[in-house]
């Protein structure tokens, strides 16, 4: 990144807001660590309904030097769970809400870690905006507006009514959400000033304690009695002993002109690059939304996902490393790229995993934030706790939103909440961690000169959008802004439907996909939340992007 005008660098993730204040930290001087810390401390401050400091993730880091690194600080099962499995069978609800959802929280070991490594800033200042954020206050945003509109309302209800109107939402029978963002019964407006003292009061003793006043101490012991409370099962000794995973960064060859990298299990980027492997085969790629175009970007989906279901903790599962490099090499790229159709979609059964030659048999709430800074440190973060406002557990005394996490792993006889089937490789045991979705990615020129940072929140839906947006830069030449703009589509197998954008996508394309065998299901906009930065070696230039279906997202070049 050798040029006269020396940036700063780049931050986005889906709140403006946030972006700001990590791009504030690149002015001061501090790192693309530094600056990622303090964006990401800051979502979970102000959107508590899909991340923070009760959850955790996984980062994609390219040093200046260009060496990768991958850090899973995925929150993990308590280590007793495994004495109280019954209590899920028949009980899907059981898995993603109340006490026995929660796992150990990663998020502030996996930034005490980014720190350590790359960290300009002190640690304490870090935490400083998210401290004045939850003291002093945010606004009420139409993007929380529609959440609680589109998540909150129980099934036996109509979602047609303001939310001023949503008397039906749990949050109003929430003994501390609804204190929040209600008065008198009736949701506050958007535009409202909201404040958490409690949470402050918290990032305050962290700030200046480090993390281990999260792990050990009063703030551990009020989190797990908050866990007792709803019936869960986790321990001091279970945050005690909790540490940052260094996972191996997967990474393969895109056409020759690019080189593409997320983190391995148990994250998804296995999972995204099989799909850029076997889609790196396809020389006429027809345009961006054509018919051909859009059926070969299915089927690459499907059978992209079909894999997955090989997937789990690493740590528990003997082979998987052999499993995530047969994923990456270009022979199995065109194998699965020949069995695809131009003109028709696979039976079902034709997506198994049968012919890879490994000891493994499949019987089967989230934000991304992306920093770039001037001496080429890269960092790409999804983070997570998992469903909407996690397990729904509040810490009373620190306003801490715990994560659902264990909803993330399988349970036999059952499907969980994003529609993936049970999988033995991902079944509940003690100090494991759930397979996730995330696969935050970071993309390279054949030069090995970095260009393209992003990722994406969304449950299952992530992985089709990053795959996209990738595809979009790599084989069009999109712009960040272009590539987070353009319609998205997805086909996880299970359950059978293609999901497509009203109004983004032609009905023609459409009707055409449909007599190729896709079965269509229309949504108003696509269910998953990207961001990205990208970068011009040759002009010196970034440019930082939100997720434009969004009202408050939005990133920040400075």
């Amino acid at each position: 990144m050798d040029n006269s005008s020396k940036p700063h660098g780049a931050v986005t993730c889906e709140s403006q807001f946030a972006s700001s204040i990590g791009a504030q930290i690149l002015q001061e001087g501090g790192s693309a660590a530094d600056a990622i810390i303090a964006a990401t401390l800051a979502v979970g401050t102000i959107a508590s309904y899909h991340s923070g400091i009760g959850g955790g993730g996984f980062a994609i880091v390219r040093q200046p030097d260009g060496y990768h690194r991958s850090l899973d600080f995925r929150p993990a099962a308590p280590a007793c769970i495994a004495t109280i499995l019954s209590m899920f069978a028949g009980k899907p609800e059981a898995t993603g809400v109340g006490g026995l959802s929660v796992a150990v929280p990663g998020e502030l070991r996996g930034f005490e870690e980014l720190h350590k490594s790359y960290g300009k800033l002190p640690w304490k200042r870090l935490f400083e905006p998210s401290i004045e954020l939850a003291r002093d206050g945010f606004p009420f945003t139409e993007d929380l507006a529609h959440m609680i509109r589109s998540k909150t309302i129980l099934k036996d209800t109509t979602t047609d009514s303001s939310y001023r109107d949503l008397s039906h939402s749990w949050i109003l029978n929430h003994p501390i959400l609804r204190e929040m963002y209600a008065k008198d019964g009736v949701f506050l407006p958007v535009g409202a000033n909201l404040t958490r003292p409690k949470l402050a009061h918290a990032l305050e003793f962290i700030a200046e304690k480090g993390a281990d006043a999260f792990y050990e101490g009063q703030l551990a012991k009020d989190l797990v009695d908050a866990v007792a409370a709803e019936g869960g099962v986790m321990t001091l000794d279970d945050l005690k002993n909790y540490k940052v995973r260094e996972t191996k960064p997967l990474s393969i060859d895109y056409k020759g002109k690019f080189k593409v990298i997320s983190p391995s299990a148990p994250a998804s980027g296995g999972v995204l690059l099989l799909a850029l492997n076997i889609l790196s085969n396809q020389s006429n790629i027809g345009g961006p939304g054509s018919v051909e175009d859009s059926h070969m970007l299915i089927e690459s989906l499907k059978f992209a996902y079909a894999h997955r279901t090989l997937l789990g903790d690493p740590g528990f599962i003997p082979g998987l490393e052999d499993v995530q490099d047969e994923f990456m090499k270009p022979e199995v790229g065109r194998d699965l790229y020949s069995k695809i159709l131009k003109h028709r979609t696979l039976p079902s059964e034709m997506y198994n995993t049968d012919r890879l030659n490994t000891v493994i048999k499949p019987d089967h709430g989230t934000s991304n934030i992306v920093a770039v800074d001037s001496d080429g440190l890269v960092i790409s973060i999804t983070t997570t706790i998992t469903l909407w406002w996690g397990s729904r557990i509040v810490v009373p005394s620190s306003d801490i939103v715990l994560n659902g996490s264990i909803e993330d792993f399988s349970v036999e006889g059952q499907s969980n909440h994003f529609g993936y089937l049970p999988t033995s490789a991902n079944y509940i045991r003690g100090n494991k961690r759930p397979l996730s979705s995330s696969s935050p990615f970071i993309i390279e020129d054949s030069a090995g000169r970095f260009r393209y940072a992003g990722g994406a929140a969304g449950g299952s839906r992530i992985i089709s959008c990053n795959v996209q947006q990738a595809r979009n830069f790599m084989d069009y030449g999109m712009n960040a802004s272009q590539a987070l703009a353009h319609h998205r589509l997805h086909d996880q197998i299970t359950p059978n439907e293609t999901h497509l954008e009203i109004g983004l996508v032609d009905n023609g394309i459409a009707a055409t996909l449909e007599q190729m065998g896709h079965k269509i299901k229309w949504l108003p906009r696509a269910e998953s939340v990207g961001c990205a930065v990208s970068y011009d070696p040759d002009t010196g230039l970034f440019q930082a992007e939100g997720e434009p279906r969004l009202v408050g997202s939005g990133g920040r070049v400075v």
